[in-house]
């Protein structure tokens, strides 16, 4: 029982030495946080959407008519 005290112990003196963030700080991270999300939603949907018309392409009949004008 002495063991858990001590260790609850522990933890409150620990749990008192974190630096919490203020209102301000932690409005401006979670914006920060959020724009790199929207940043990286919007780029990898993009890269998506390329990919897919790069699959739609047919570069059998592109070779085809360029082997024809040679």
């Amino acid at each position: 029982m002495e063991k858990i005290k001590e260790f609850i112990s522990d933890m409150k003196k620990e749990l008192n030495r974190i630096r919490w963030c203020k209102g301000k700080e932690l409005l401006k991270n979670v914006i920060v946080t959020l724009i790199f999300i929207l940043f990286f939603a919007i780029f990898f949907v993009a890269i998506e959407y390329i990919i897919s018309l790069i699959k739609l392409i047919d570069f059998k009949e592109i070779i085809e008519k360029i082997m024809d004008l040679i």
